[in-house]
């Protein structure tokens, strides 16, 4: 494997282990909650990084605009998923992601494809959308934190 791509890899793998290890343990409750009413909840997240991880990035890697998986639902955001729901299709999109990542060559990395209403390189759109896991695991830590920090002053906050 070409050494930038085997970087770019491995950084995808370290990135979607750091999100599984942050969504460890999620309760049904505790995906609803909001610290206030114009916020995001940890299941709209989680939805939102299952479509980044299985339509997203494959498409970026594929050069495909219009790519879909053939057994993905076109109504999945408006969706209620279970977590375990969700966490089984960020893991699958995980995987998915990781194994296209893989099969690119170095080159490919600086080819303008269809991207957000114009051409970009398929590197700027690889970065943007694993800096898009990055910052969603972050959200979900302060979220999670939120919840512990609470349940510290009110043992049946979200039980």
């Amino acid at each position: 494997m070409d050494p930038k791509i085997e970087v770019l890899k491995e950084l995808a793998e370290y990135q979607f282990d750091a999100l599984k290890r942050t969504c460890e343990g999620i309760t049904e409750k505790e995906a609803d909650w909001k610290p206030m009413d114009e916020s995001n909840n940890l299941r709209w997240i989680l939805n939102h990084l299952a479509r980044i991880t299985n339509i997203s990035i494959p498409r970026i890697v594929k050069a495909d605009p219009e790519y879909m998986p053939k057994d993905w639902p076109a109504d999945y955001r408006e969706q209620h998923y279970t977590v375990e729901k969700l966490m089984a299709d960020l893991e699958k999109g995980s995987e998915k992601s990781t194994k296209l990542i893989s099969t690119l060559k170095a080159p490919q990395l600086q080819e303008e494809i269809p991207l957000w209403g114009g051409t970009r390189t398929r590197q700027t759109g690889l970065f943007a959308y694993l800096g898009e896991i990055v910052s969603h695991k972050g959200q979900i830590a302060m979220l999670r934190g939120n919840i512990k920090r609470r349940r510290e002053k009110d043992t049946a906050f979200l039980i």
